[in-house]
């Protein structure tokens, strides 16, 4: 679907509490709303969300296509290519020194970006000092 692209509802069901059926496709939700099954038009943002309008104009909901993205957690045992990783994501900086591990599994961007943010904020449970000298947390997308 195109950015900006409108598109009418012909079916929608809400599947349980995180996520809804729409036109035949598996959607996750973001921003929920009560009544979400009453949505008329859905349309794309440039963020690649979905907003669902409703008859009620001031009434919206965002949803997000549901997805497998795994979060890594690369360990490095030098500071300076750790650094270097971060910065380029490039895996040919790896060495069989390093370590990575799957330490979290989302069902969209806007979740693996909240758990990455988890890690890496200090005033979060979750946080890992290492995580800004020899620890680099990164979202993959399975395919």
């Amino acid at each position: 679907m195109a950015k900006g692209k409108k598109t009418a509802i012909k079916e929608i069901k809400r599947l349980n509490k995180n996520e809804v059926l729409v036109n035949s496709r598996t959607y996750v939700i973001v921003e929920d709303t009560p009544d979400i099954e009453k949505a008329i038009t859905m349309k794309i943002t440039s963020h690649g969300n979905r907003i669902l309008r409703f008859e009620d104009l001031s009434k919206k909901a965002t949803i997000d296509v549901k997805r497998t993205i795994n979060i890594l957690k690369y360990t490095f045992k030098d500071a300076h290519r750790a650094k270097r990783f971060r910065i380029s994501f490039e895996k040919s900086i790896l060495t069989n020194e390093d370590k990575f591990e799957i330490v979290a599994i989302a069902t969209s961007y806007i979740n693996a970006r909240q758990i990455i943010a988890s890690y890496v904020t200090k005033d979060t449970p979750n946080y890992d000092r290492e995580s800004q000298t020899t620890t680099v947390y990164v979202s993959q997308e399975e395919k």
